[in-house]
């Protein structure tokens, strides 16, 4: 797959500097995704992708087979393994608030946290995304947010036009983030074909 991106409060070289691998990692997970038909599919693909890439994940997708797609060329990868070594804890969004939210995907680079959403739901959630960055932020934790969204939904999801009503998309996040006075780094990918 190809993808849009937008930097916001970063850049590459913000990227390169939490670690030099950073942005290839997300660059070869974005381009291993095969076309698929359902939003329900794409989460698992990249829920293997960057399993295999050691990102700890809060919640597997709804039936998740034991092993990868073949198509995926992700050999040696098994469940049973990446429920072993998860590391949840790196998915907390905040320390210090009574509030029980988790990124979807979290990594650490060194001493920097970086904590992956991956929106292909309604533009609300994205909100919601983007608070729980800026609360990590605040809270010293996190030194990046990585918010992934579809480009352009409609097209890509084209047999499934009903289920992506309201679905937030690149140029919706691209527009309003500069628009809610947030402060923390985001780098912002929007997946087309």
């Amino acid at each position: 797959m190809a993808f849009e991106k937008y930097y916001f409060n970063c850049s590459k070289e913000y990227l390169d500097s939490i670690h030099n691998d950073l942005f290839k990692e997300i660059e070869e997970l974005i381009e291993g995704l095969p076309k698929r038909d359902t939003q329900a599919e794409v989460n698992k693909d990249i829920f293997w992708l960057l399993s295999e890439k050691n990102w700890a994940y809060d919640s597997r997708p709804a039936g998740i087979d034991k092993y990868p797609t073949d198509d995926l060329n992700l050999k040696n990868l098994c469940i049973d393994d990446i429920i072993a070594k998860n590391k949840r804890e790196l998915c907390v969004t905040t320390q210090t608030i009574d509030a029980k939210w988790h990124s979807d995907f979290a990594k650490k680079f060194g001493d920097n946290l970086v904590q992956l959403e991956v929106q292909f739901g309604k533009v609300e959630t994205m909100f919601k995304d983007f608070c729980g960055f800026r609360i990590a932020y605040y809270e010293r934790r996190l030194s990046l947010g990585i918010e992934i969204v579809m480009y352009e939904p409609s097209k890509f999801f084209i047999k499934h036009k009903p289920s992506i009503t309201g679905m937030a998309y690149f140029d919706i996040a691209k527009k309003t983030l500069p628009a809610i006075g947030l402060n923390c780094p985001i780098f912002l990918i929007g997946i087309k074909e």
